[in-house]
């Protein structure tokens, strides 16, 4: 492919190909820092509102934990001095992770130590330096219960052990969240149990695919922290090239195509025999690094998704019962983060399945994205603070009641009211004293663009010319922040996305009163298309006085999928349907002063994939334009069901 063909740059999507500073700088900051990171700490702790450090710490040469089958992790054991001098009993913390646990991650061992605990780091299979092949997530349950066994004879161990860490390592404590009696808590940030393929309305998350397939490449085949991820060719297509995102599946999926769900109930022998003869593999030896079989696995696992990622759960978390849920659960999530939506719905499910553990198990959903500020008015303060989470492990490890004395009575889910700029807390989602209202669109016929009259408002419509645009699939609207991963990330201006005719924007007039929306918002769209099948999009977005518009939320449908993933069927073009898209969930009050602003369009790349229009015909890489059109009015009223908190 071309590079004329690109519709965007790395700049404009923040992806980072190369250093901004020196990489010789990078590695004497790192060496530098590796030293100094408990320093360092006593004076960040207080500042952090940890409170004062109390010990001095030892970190013991690294230590290859051998598994059953022979497969040597690398650990690092970090330990209150006094600990290791009089080889007293402490609670531990495990942290197993894929990214380095000498890396930037490492200041955790240090600083969780110098607080009173023992902490385990310790690279997962197939990374960094443990030895053998990572099977994204399949192997981390088994391998993770023979490290908990391990830890439980260690001469410090006193029967206490909690686990930390987000992304991946939120998800190595979640392969353990059930039947499980050694875990005495954990703390899994911005990562879930459900599958985070499904509910996006049937469109794929092309941007989130390939920072995945990018990290996972990168973690594999790197032993020591690189400074920047490895980028090829192709994944550079997937970022910039239209081409190399457009859908067009035919409607009745192969035979051969296999599914995640089979993996369910087998034993992990017969899974990787499953996924050498799928894939053609020679024979995987699950206790080696083999990088060239690890990139045909990684890549048709992630890219060529001839393994269909069906079902309701994650890799490795097929077998997860909520019923049995063994340890209480400290959630941290972001209402920017890719995982918010799938994480809200695990926490309602241990919630509802209630045992005297999800009883007591917490969520704090902040203004946050994955691992960053999510909304301009944001700070990473309270980010670090809940990622920690000190008092959660002085609750459980130490046993001090003093540190989160309202436990047991404190509603469950904690949230963030961007807007407000404020916490509040509620045991039932959406929380009570929400209204559903509908917010209707209006025009003269021609929303197109910023410039155009497309209005929203709570009146109901009358008689109003439908709107129209044309969709080019190689001239898509391109991402601007959001719910990404590896690219530019939470609420961005949406100024240049407003500027296009393929974009049909409906604003309310300037608040006079603020209005405060918090819980799910769904989108009831009326619309037709020329295709028999195609894409629809929709963006929330909060403009400021002075004309900013940042993003709150994004989503959309797949036509064929209108009823549903498991029931695709195509649309006959000229006839108007009926779309209900899941928005997604927020907390944030439109001030006095701001607008309301609804986005509708029919692409947002690279974020997700783009529909051919073609509807499983043609050849591939073929496409054509869409003309389509949105209706509103007294028979095919759209409108957005917003959840109004009074």
């Amino acid at each position: 492919m071309q590079k004329n063909s690109y519709v965007t740059t790395y700049k404009y999507l923040d992806i980072k190909v190369k250093p901004g500073v020196p990489p010789l700088l990078i590695k004497l900051l790192r060496k530098l820092l590796s030293p100094v990171s408990p320093v360092l700490f006593k004076i960040l702790g207080p500042l952090l509102g940890f409170g004062r450090v109390r010990n001095n710490i030892y970190k013991f040469p690294e230590t290859m934990v051998k598994l059953t089958d022979g497969t040597e992790l690398a650990t690092s054991i970090i330990v209150p001095n006094k600990v290791f001098k009089r080889k007293e009993k402490c609670p531990t913390i495990l942290i197993r992770l894929p990214y380095w646990k000498d890396g930037m991650y490492s200041i955790f061992g240090p600083a969780l130590a110098s607080y009173g605990y023992v902490v385990v780091m310790q690279d997962v299979r197939g990374c960094a330096h443990s030895q053998g092949f990572n099977t994204f997530l399949m192997y981390d349950r088994q391998d993770g219960f023979e490290v908990l066994d391990w830890i439980s004879k260690q001469f410090w161990y006193n029967g206490k052990l909690g686990m930390m860490g987000g992304s991946y390592f939120g998800m190595t404590q979640l392969v353990l969240s059930w039947d499980n009696d050694l875990l005495t808590c954990i703390a899994p940030s911005i990562s879930c149990v459900s599958n985070l393929w499904k509910g996006h309305g049937g469109l794929r998350i092309h941007g989130l695919t390939t920072s995945i397939y990018r990290i996972m490449l990168n973690i594999s085949s790197q032993r020591e922290e690189p400074i920047v991820d490895i980028f090829t060719n192709e994944i550079q297509e997937r970022y910039l090239n239209p081409k190399a995102a457009l859908y067009n599946e035919p409607l009745k999926k192969s035979e051969d195509r296999k599914k995640l769900t089979e993996l369910k109930g087998k034993s992990l022998e017969e899974i990787l025999k499953l996924l050498e003869e799928h894939y053609n593999l020679d024979k995987i030896d699950p206790t080696k690094r083999n990088f060239n079989q690890y990139f045909r696995f990684v890549r048709e696992f992630l890219i060529t998704q001839t393994f269909e990622k069906d079902g309701d759960k994650m890799a490795g978390l097929l077998e997860m019962d909520y019923k049995k849920f063994s340890q209480p659960a400290f959630i941290q999530g972001g209402w920017q983060d890719m995982f918010i939506e799938h994480q809200l719905k695990d926490f309602l499910a241990i919630k509802a399945n209630i045992s005297e553990h999800g009883k007591i198990s917490k969520m704090v959903i902040g203004d946050w994205a994955h691992g960053a500020k999510g909304h301009p008015e944001g700070s990473m303060i309270s980010f670090i603070k809940n990622f920690i989470k000190k008092p959660w492990y002085e609750y459980w490890l130490n046993d001090d009641k003093e540190a989160y004395p309202d436990i047991e009575t404190s509603p469950a889910i904690k949230y963030w009211i961007n807007g407000r700029n404020t916490w509040r807390e509620t045991d039932v989602w959406p929380p009570e004293n929400v209204q559903f209202k509908k917010l209707y669109i209006h025009s003269q016929g021609w929303a197109n663009s910023i410039n155009g009259n497309g209005n929203l408002s709570f009146e109901e419509p009358n008689g109003e010319f439908e709107d129209r645009f044309i969709f080019n699939p190689i001239n898509p609207v391109i991402t601007r922040g959001g719910r990404n991963l590896g690219m530019l990330k939470g609420a961005q201006d949406q100024k240049d996305a407003e500027k296009r005719d393929d974009v049909l924007v409906y604003s309310t007039e300037p608040l006079i009163r603020g209005i405060e929306v918090t819980g799910p918002i769904t989108m009831v769209l009326y619309a037709s298309s020329s295709a028999t099948d195609t894409d629809f999009m929709v963006k929330i977005v909060d403009v400021y006085p002075n004309g900013k518009a940042v993003n709150l939320l994004d989503a959309g449908i797949r036509a064929r999928f209108r009823d549903g993933e498991e029931n695709p069927s195509l649309i006959d073009p000229g006839k108007v349907y009926e779309y209900q898209i899941n928005v997604g969930n927020t907390s944030n009050y439109f001030r006095p002063g701001h607008r309301i602003r609804l986005e509708i369009s029919s692409s947002n790349f690279p974020r997700f994939d783009i529909n051919s229009n073609m509807g499983g015909e043609g050849k591939p890489g073929e496409f054509k334009m869409a003309d389509q059109r949105i209706f509103h009015d007294k028979a095919r009223p759209s409108h957005l069901i917003f959840p109004i908190f009074k």
